[in-house]
């Protein structure tokens, strides 16, 4: 089954994968305005879909909470020395055995910050609340892939 709700800020799949007996739910936002109003509205869709899969409350707490924080630091850091506003994609996965698959792919530059003390926590914090997590950046983008292992 998959429902596509396309234009604008509503730009999402929804869908259940069945493959080989197993079942693989997959939410999909592709070409979100990288702002901040968009970002608190993806960090609620996420949330409520989560829910909606039958994740536990606190597993989904964590990933809603690293899924905010990578989309947070693409607003942020991407395309701060672009003129036009810039585009975020996001992919969700949960297999059926609980693990779940999070990307978020920016198409811009993360400019390096300089020694300030109160900055540079949102990297750690997604490596601690995920099983395993990596930034990689070239110049097409920066990835931030999370990994929740199966419970």
């Amino acid at each position: 089954m998959m429902a596509t709700l396309s234009g604008g800020d509503d730009s999402r799949t929804d869908s259940s994968i069945s493959t080989a007996g197993a079942r693989m739910e997959e939410l999909l936002f592709t070409d979100e305005p990288a702002d901040a109003d968009r970002a608190s509205e993806l960090r609620r869709e996420l949330g409520d879909w989560l829910n909606g899969v039958g994740i536990d409350a606190d597993r989904a707490y964590d990933v809603v909470l690293a899924t905010y924080e990578a989309i947070a630091n693409s607003v942020e850091h991407a395309y701060r020395d672009h003129t036009d506003r810039g585009t975020l994609d996001i992919r969700v996965s949960c297999a059926a055995e609980g693990r779940i698959d999070v990307r978020v792919t920016d198409r811009g530059d993360w400019a390096s910050h300089n020694s300030d003390p109160n900055r540079g926590r949102g990297v750690p914090l997604m490596r601690a609340l995920a099983d395993s997590a990596a930034v990689t950046s070239d110049q097409n983008g920066t990835t931030v892939h999370m990994i929740w292992d199966a419970v």
